[in-house]
């Protein structure tokens, strides 16, 4: 809830009180922006004090209302205030950790396999045991090139190697490639994997959503959370 609508509805003196202001500075405040400081306050409370219906004047009641409700706007500023001052700090920090990164390698969310040279390595988290599991590489149109069998493997983080050929096994040019797992528990049950990949941090970009990553020969970026292991 904003400070607007919270001191507008209610109480009617702020509305009153927005709108001479608004009228006399010509510029838009919305909220308590406009009671920001407590002289202005006070100084609109006497005046409506002492421009009040002397036979309807302001009651103790209505008066203590007032003033406790300033004090809940104030309180509310300085929370949203608060809020953002702590969100730049994370973001700063989380920059600085992102930029340190520059120059490791890392594991990350993500199916891409870069080849480079005659192999590429990946990973795949398990999520329960499997008693076949089988990496499929594909291209960038999703056709599968190659097939891993890995044979059973247990719960967990699991890491396999390609050497860069296709099925029939010709050698495929360096590029970017992708990988899927299809693994199977004892009764044929399909078991769930997430996949990860291996790369060296070589630039990081700043943005509202967070930092992110570019790594060496993968297109595009990852975002700086997604980082699981530093290698």
């Amino acid at each position: 809830m904003s400070v607007n609508s919270l001191t507008s509805s209610v109480n009617p003196f702020y509305q009153s009180l927005q709108t001479s202001s608004a009228g006399s500075s010509g510029t838009a405040s919305s909220g308590a922006s406009g009671l920001a400081s407590e002289s202005t306050f006070y100084n609109l409370l006497v005046t409506q004090l002492t421009n009040q219906d002397p036979l309807n004047p302001l009651s103790n009641q209505d008066l203590s209302s007032q003033l406790a409700q300033f004090s809940m706007a104030n309180g509310v500023q300085a929370i949203q205030g608060s809020l953002s001052s702590l969100m730049a700090q994370i973001n700063q920090n989380q920059g600085l950790q992102a930029a340190s990164l520059i120059g490791k390698s890392v594991t990350t969310s993500g199916n891409q396999l870069t080849l480079s040279g005659s192999s590429s390595t990946g990973a795949y988290d398990l999520a329960g045991d499997a008693a076949a599991v089988n990496v499929l590489i594909k291209n960038s149109a999703g056709q599968t090139l190659a097939i891993l069998p890995q044979g059973p493997q247990s719960s967990g983080m699991q890491s396999f190697s390609w050497n860069g050929k296709a099925a029939n096994g010709s050698a495929l040019p360096a590029g970017n490639y992708q990988f899927s797992v299809q693994a199977a528990g004892a009764n044929g049950d399909a078991v769930t994997s997430t996949p990860y990949m291996f790369g060296v941090v070589n630039g990081v970009t700043l943005g509202n959503a967070g930092p992110t990553l570019q790594l060496q020969g993968q297109q595009g970026s990852v975002p700086f959370s997604s980082v699981q292991n530093i290698i």
